[in-house]
């Protein structure tokens, strides 16, 4: 490496047995998820510049990591065939199965990463958090005599069935209980549930359910009685709208009415209409929407002209309004990046209103004029400076590697 060398875009960057002469070497340190250090080498970051840096951990010398991207679940079998003690890195949850003993744990794991939850019999916490080197996301406790899902559950009638009587649940992802399943089944087969995931329950089955719940979910969304529950974006058209009479509709996401559609058309084919999302309605059709849902507890925005719905990143071109009459109105789920072509009297002459959620990039010119237009400001707006990110690319750099060892 060359004196004064950026290190960048690394997930795992390990420093266990980085030399003083290699650190002398490097001018900064940016975007990188987690450091590895050791005992040895702790010291060596300390006079170095970094920016965007989400953890460091400290690691032994002489262990081999395992890293794994995503989540891993841990049970007797694993640990028993293991030839010689491992150190997890895990970037996702890790879980420890209820078969799991103390003296396995103790002589298979040398120690353990974690950037995301871990969860593990009762009785394993005190060892587990004696050879924790780093853990982002916290410690949950189950019971050893509980029947764990490792995954995400659809909890129904043929699942309740294969359960004793009064089964201690624990659920690692999230559960649903809407379809093919009594509140009487639930109470007789679940003592206690415990949920680490969201929450998706029909109206009908929330009171077995919150009965069993320990402790109360950080999200429940109920389904009202007499819903059809649509999974994703809901977009409602002239001719879907023809196919239905008298609906009520729960989303869990956002509903998409477009400008199409006859007042008639809305009033017969929608009776009623929530979600957890947004709903998105031409202004003109305000009256008719409003016998159809609550205005007010519902996140409902009534849009002028054309509606730009961004749910996946973008680019915004000032050739692009050529092909639109009349105003705009933009709605952002995701990353949009305004061009510089893109006047900033362009955006005001036709641009009503622009709704953030996700993350407008724009030029220091466009910031003035995009948030006159501004409605929901829940998003980011990330000013674009060409110029400061030539000059930091001009210096020399390695990096771009989902691990690399220094």
């Amino acid at each position: 490496m060359n004196e004064g060398t950026v290190l960048k875009n690394v997930n795992v960057l390990d420093m266990r047995n980085t030399t003083q002469e290699t650190i002398d070497k490097i001018a900064f340190i940016k975007n990188v998820n987690v450091i590895l250090v050791s005992q040895e080498t702790a010291s060596f970051l300390t006079g170095i510049p970094c920016k965007n840096l989400n953890a460091t951990a400290q690691v032994p010398q002489n262990v081999h990591v395992q890293t794994s991207m995503s989540s891993v679940t841990i049970t007797q079998d694993y640990l028993q065939n293991l030839t010689s003690p491992q150190f997890l890195l895990v970037m996702g949850r890790l879980l420890i199965g209820p078969d799991v003993t103390v003296d396995a744990m103790e002589s298979k794991l040398a120690g353990f990463v974690s950037m995301g939850k871990l969860i593990c019999p009762e009785q394993l916490v005190g060892v587990l958090h004696s050879k924790a080197g780093l853990m982002m996301g916290g410690t949950v406790g189950y019971a050893q005599d509980a029947h764990l899902v490792a995954n995400s559950l659809v909890l129904d009638d043929p699942f309740l069935n294969s359960l004793s009587d009064a089964t201690k649940l624990v659920v690692s992802g999230s559960l649903r209980v809407i379809d093919n399943v009594t509140s009487a089944l639930i109470d007789r087969k679940l003592k206690s549930l415990q949920v680490q995931g969201s929450i998706l329950c029909r109206q009908e089955h929330e009171l077995a359910l919150r009965s069993k719940l320990e402790p109360a979910p950080e999200t429940l969304t109920i389904i009202p009685t007499g819903h059809r529950f649509v999974d994703g974006t809901l977009t409602l058209d002239e001719a879907s709208l023809q196919a239905l009479s008298h609906e009520r509709l729960f989303s869990l996401a956002d509903i998409i009415i477009k400008g199409d559609i006859e007042r008639s058309v809305f009033d017969t084919a929608i009776d009623s209409l929530s979600t957890v999302g947004t709903i998105l309605c031409p202004s003109r059709l305000k009256e008719v929407l409003s016998k159809k849902c609550d205005m007010l507890s519902s996140r409902a925005i009534l849009y002028e002209g054309t509606l730009w719905y961004v749910d996946d990143d973008r680019e915004l071109f000032a050739d692009q309004f050529e092909y639109i009459d009349g105003p705009m109105t933009i709605f952002v789920r995701a990353d949009l990046r305004v061009e510089s072509d893109v006047s900033p009297q362009l955006l005001l002459d036709r641009i009503d209103k622009i709704h953030n959620l996700g993350d407008i990039l724009c030029h220091p010119e466009h910031v003035a004029a995009i948030e006159a237009r501004l409605g929901i400001r829940a998003g980011d707006l990330t000013v674009i400076r060409e110029q400061e990110e030539e000059q930091q690319d001009d210096r020399p750099s390695i990096g771009n590697a989902n691990y690399m060892v220094l």
